[in-house]
């Protein structure tokens, strides 16, 4: 699901999240906290400037400070900038890092009898022998029939399944 910011908002360039999520308390008692959602299914294409930005641009449209990076890479990401530091001789001015989990680097074993759909469908995505592919999907599968009983919903997820 890719939610669009709209380019008069952001400036020139237009920006595409895959899904900023606004928490509110009903209360008051905290304030408002975003969370910037980001998928990359190829870690070369991440840029943290890029996320950054998208970061700062949202809380500028928000009004707040609280904004929560988080980043899900599909694969392994070995070597990707964890952290941005803007600074000059005396000061930083900017210190910038996320929250990320690469699902490549999490082993199938741990998580394959999860009753939780989304990580029972991103079985696939996660580091588990060659010889075994066929179980893992077998796996993911069996969660989805099990965990989600909208037969549409299942058609949905299941179209996922077969592209990862």
């Amino acid at each position: 699901m890719c939610q669009e910011q709209f380019q008069e908002r952001l400036g020139e360039r237009f920006r595409e999240l895959d899904v900023p999520l606004l928490v509110e308390c009903p209360d008051g008692r905290r304030e408002t906290l975003a969370f910037v959602l980001k998928e990359e299914s190829d870690a070369r294409h991440f840029s943290i400037h890029r996320l950054a930005r998208y970061c700062l641009d949202l809380a500028e449209l928000m009004e707040t400070d609280r904004v929560v990076p988080v980043v899900i890479f599909l694969r392994r990401a070995p070597g990707v900038a964890r952290r941005f530091r803007l600074s000059g001789d005396r000061d930083t001015y900017l210190d910038f890092h996320y929250l990320s989990c690469a699902l490549g680097e999490l082993s199938y074993e741990d998580y394959r009898d999860s009753d939780n759909l989304v990580v029972r469908l991103n079985l696939p995505n996660m580091q588990y022998p060659a010889r075994r592919k066929i179980e893992v999907y077998a796996q993911a599968v069996r969660g989805l029939t099990g965990l989600e009983s909208d037969p549409e919903k299942q058609l949905e997820y299941l179209d996922f399944l077969c592209g990862a």
